[in-house]
């Protein structure tokens, strides 16, 4: 059984993934955890604490798995399609990235919190760079620019092609869009 703490994270993702940052309020997370809303200010007294727990937790579980992709076997196409499908799954599953639902709110953030989104993007992109690079040195991948642009345009596109999907088309439309960009760059 997973302690408190861990579930309200886990609650309160699933939440700002589905109805966004703003919609969410410690009443939603504490009906569907249990636990009185005082339970939750315990371990996050103000929702600034909870967003950048989710922020750094975010890191640790998405920059894993893209790590992984990026680390793992195959070639960088393929690993492109795969860092695509994490993207496809929470589409499928009608949940926005985490770093793209909070970002829609920046500008009720507090800069705390900011500076902990801002550092979490520019790790993310730092992952999907090294895909890049490897298509680059391999091959693989042809085009303009640097590696660290490339990397930052395929991470926002995939948030981007992901919000607009869920609004239109649905996941044929995000993974068509995600074929032609990266049949783009594949030598």
């Amino acid at each position: 059984m997973k302690d408190t703490k861990t579930h309200i994270l886990d609650v309160a993702e699933d939440l700002i993934q589905r109805v966004g940052l703003n919609a969410m309020s410690y009443k939603h997370i504490s009906d569907a955890v249990g636990i009185r809303k005082a339970s939750i200010h315990h371990h996050f007294p103000k929702k600034d604490n909870l967003i950048d727990a989710l922020l750094e937790r975010c890191h640790v579980t998405y920059g894993g798995h893209y790590r992984a992709i990026v680390e793992g076997p195959g070639t960088v196409p393929k690993k492109l399609r795969q860092l695509a499908g994490v993207f496809e799954d929470g589409l499928e599953k009608q949940k926005l990235c985490l770093v793209g639902a909070i970002s829609s709110d920046l500008n009720t953030l507090q800069d705390n919190s900011c500076s902990i989104l801002e550092e979490t993007i520019q790790r993310t992109v730092d992952i999907f760079a090294m895909a890049f690079k490897q298509g680059r040195e391999d091959g693989t991948l042809s085009f303009a620019g640097t590696i660290a642009d490339t990397a930052y345009a395929f991470f926002t596109f995939l948030l981007g092609t992901q919000i607009a999907a869920r609004a239109h088309g649905g996941v044929e439309s995000f993974r068509r869009a995600t074929e032609a960009i990266i049949s783009c760059w594949e030598k």
